[in-house]
């Protein structure tokens, strides 16, 4: 018998050495070495070893495991120190920033797994570096311009790089504030070590003024009170750490191949009235992957417990799939080839019965580029009928994956016109008071209200004032300005040459129902855009869509004799998985139609029986085979809706009651 370990060696090691010739220490039986990857992208060989277990006893015993690999060292190429400041020009203090090395071997300069582009500092680093032309890069989110040094690193001596960052513009003073609120401590590849401390210098380099940490995270016991001891000691004035959850993120019955959806969260209070434990509950309300014992509970069930506690939620990565092999666990076969769906599935539901959700992600990532283009589509699809959404955007990051430590890589740009607070970004955010970004910077007002605001359609003028910067990382500039109506331009400008800043602005007059809203492009347009939120005109005709109910067949019989039975049935809410009851129905003959909201459930009371709950959607399996088979081309089409706005709209609903012994 022998046991199996993955070693990871960096290619620094190899690259920085010409006599680059690994050793095992011990020959078999002890240990076979067998080369498996190299990975390019992560600079990085991967051998595995199979290793006799009183092998690796010894190995334990003499403390050697670390030794496992070395190398031999051309005593030709001495190393020199590179000791590098960076501080924020206008306060003359240490900035967090990131720092990207790239040595005179080609090599880029890392300290984590986690993170490829280099690393984080807290305005100070000292690194050990072989001789030559050797670039730095100095970046601190998008709104300060990146500072770039070629130095020629000295054989054995000491060198010192001074960096001082300008921004760009300081969208703070003007009222805007940027955040990530779907960020990963723990998603569960577990294979990067992470820490509370390493994550809050991560938010100050991106330069985000608010980052909302999802589960799981290094904890035992990770309730509301916890997590924010670990959380506010580690904030800063222009840096503040939350906790938040990826919630709703649900798979029907554990299948994530019917995915139901997920959103992340903003702003919530950890406990109910009760004393209840707001994670602990949304958690239990969502069945994540092979999770198939679970009780079912729909997203719109968590999204009432989230905006009880004040907070607001967003569908994530709505039109993102993949094909993978899944099974194996939760009583699901093993399959190699199969559907694996993150995919907002349950939306369009929950659009016609409320709509239950504030908003939804219009960019998830920077390299989605198809299914960030249909995200706009599908919120350009509600918003073209009569659905007041907002758009916002999340990076989805995992701090415990490799290169997935990048928060911020696309984040949300608030308008808090009364300075920063959560409960102030969910609710402005809810209100659609945002601009999304991948690295462009706009800032974008009708008649001097930001986006969100609603304006009569009278056919007055109205002007839009729009100002863009590019990002402090892209030093091309902008490239191109849209501006939408419904979703479609009415008007292009393409910059040539590029410029690094514009400021313009666009009139008209609108007698329609409508809504405006504006697009930049940086240099590279697939990858560095900005999205206004959007601006809405009313016509006389106008009406909010109104939640659409469900009519419901009810059927009360006796599960021993079939006989239909007298009793009442009652509307209960559920808050998570905590019920609320609500309005009576009499069932005077045994059934009945009923019209209720689409977001409750029944339960039903018979004298001599006991009750029983049912939930007109989760129990219609017609409904919910439907809605979970969803494509992302699906999810672009109002057919789907109507559709789906029909199957709930008459459902039968029977209710074989047990006697009481």
């Amino acid at each position: 018998m022998s046991t199996a370990r993955k070693f990871f060696v960096t290619a620094e090691s190899i690259q920085r050495r010409r006599r680059g010739v690994f050793h095992g220490l011990f020959a078999p039986p002890v240990a076979v070495w067998s080369f498996r990857q190299l990975d390019f992208r992560r600079n990085t060989f991967i051998f595995e070893t199979k290793m006799n277990p009183r092998g690796l006893l010894l190995l334990l015993v003499f403390g050697t495991v670390p030794l496992l690999c070395r190398a031999e060292i051309d005593s030709g190429k001495a190393y020199g120190t590179l000791q590098g400041t960076v501080e924020d020009q206008t306060t003359k203090q240490p900035a967090c920033c990131t720092v990207m090395i790239t040595d005179s071997t080609g090599k880029t300069v890392i300290e984590n797994e986690s993170f490829g582009a280099g690393f984080r500092c807290d305005g100070r680093f000292s690194k050990q570096l072989p001789p030559g032309r050797t670039r730095v890069l100095v970046t601190r989110g998008f709104e300060t311009r990146a500072v770039e040094k070629i130095i020629d690193m000295p054989a054995g001596g000491k060198e010192e790089v001074n960096v001082s960052l300008e921004r760009v513009v300081d969208l703070r003073r003007k009222g805007w504030y940027a955040g990530d609120s779907h960020v990963h401590m723990i998603h569960g590849e577990k294979t990067i070590r992470v820490s509370f401390d390493e994550v809050a210098l991560v938010a100050r380099a991106e330069d985000l003024q608010y980052l909302s940490l999802a589960q799981n995270w290094i904890l035992d016991q990770p309730t509301p009170e916890n997590l924010t001891a670990q959380l506010f000691p580690r904030s800063r004035p222009n840096c503040t750490l939350t906790w938040s959850l990826e919630e709703p993120k649900n798979y029907y019955r554990g299948d994530a191949g019917r995915c139901l959806g997920h959103c992340w969260t903003v702003g919530m209070r950890g406990r109910t009235t009760s004393g209840e434990d707001v994670v602990r509950v949304l958690l239990q309300a969502s069945a994540h992957d092979y999770e198939s014992d679970k009780p079912t509970f729909a997203n719109f069930e968590s999204h009432r417990l989230i905006h009880e506690q004040g907070g607001a939620v967003f569908y994530t990565h709505p039109a993102r799939w993949w094909t993978g092999s899944w099974g194996g666990q939760g009583g699901y076969p093993k399959r190699e080839e199969t559907r694996i769906s993150n995919l907002a599935a349950e939306l369009p539901l929950d659009t016609l019965a409320g709509p239950t959700f504030d908003g939804v992600d219009v960019m998830t990532t920077g390299g989605e580029f198809q299914a960030n283009e249909m995200a706009f589509d599908l919120w350009s699809l509600l918003l073209n009928h009569g659905y007041r959404l907002a758009g916002t955007a999340s990076s989805d990051a995992c701090f415990d994956r490799p290169d997935g430590a990048t928060p911020g890589v696309v984040r949300t740009y608030t308008y808090l016109p009364d300075g920063f607070s959560l409960p102030g970004v969910a609710k402005a955010m809810a209100q659609g008071r945002n601009f999304i970004t991948s690295g462009p910077l706009l800032l974008v007002s009708a008649a001097g209200q930001p986006p969100g605001s609603v304006f009569p359609a009278n056919g007055k003028s109205t002007r839009l004032e729009i100002e863009a910067w590019a990002s402090g990382a892209d030093s091309k500039g902008l490239s191109r300005l849209e501006i939408l109506r419904n979703g479609q331009p009415v008007q292009t400008s393409l910059f040539s040459p590029l410029l690094a800043t514009v400021k313009t602005n666009f009139s008209f007059a609108e007698a329609e129902t409508a809504w405006y809203c504006v697009r930049v492009f940086g240099s590279d347009p697939q990858r560095q855009r900005a999205v206004s939120g959007a601006f809405f005109f009313n016509g006389k005709d106008y009406r909010p869509p109104s939640p659409v109910p469900a009519r419901i067949h009810v059927i009360l019989q006796d599960a021993v004799t079939g006989k239909e039975l007298i009793g009442s049935v009652t509307e209960v809410f559920f808050h998570g998985t905590l019920p609320h009851a609500g309005k009576a129905h009499s069932i005077a003959s045994g059934d009945a139609w009923v019209t209720i909201p689409a977001t409750a459930r029944l339960r039903a009371e018979v004298s001599g029986h006991k009750p029983l709950v049912k939930s007109p959607i989760l129990a219609n399996a017609a409904l919910i085979d439907f809605i979970t088979h969803l494509t992302a081309e699906d999810l672009l089409k109002w057919e789907t809706f109507e559709r789906t706005k029909r199957m709930f709209e008459e459902t039968t609903l029977v209710f074989r009651l047990e006697p009481v012994p």
